[in-house]
């Protein structure tokens, strides 16, 4: 996954404003989102990634994690934001 070119994003304290350049539709993600987008940003793996969630916020249930991390992933490639 890899944040398109036409969106233009910035990380404020701990959240994510994401812009599409595009069409001018803007994003403000929550502190959990904005941890997964700067982390692909990061060209972190999938496996970093749920390993980093799972640090950060105190969970213990990875295949859950797992099923956020890709139906968020998801949704954002569906939204045109990654790919």
């Amino acid at each position: 996954m890899n944040v398109l070119d036409n969106i233009s994003w910035k990380q404020l304290g701990d959240r994510v404003v994401a812009v599409d350049t595009n069409n001018g539709d803007y994003y403000t993600l929550n502190e959990v989102a904005s941890t997964i987008w700067v982390a692909i940003s990061e060209n972190k793996t999938l496996d970093d990634i749920v390993a980093q969630i799972m640090e950060e916020y105190d969970i213990t249930d990875e295949a859950k994690v797992r099923q956020d991390l890709d139906t968020q992933l998801a949704q954002w490639k569906e939204m045109n934001l990654m790919a």
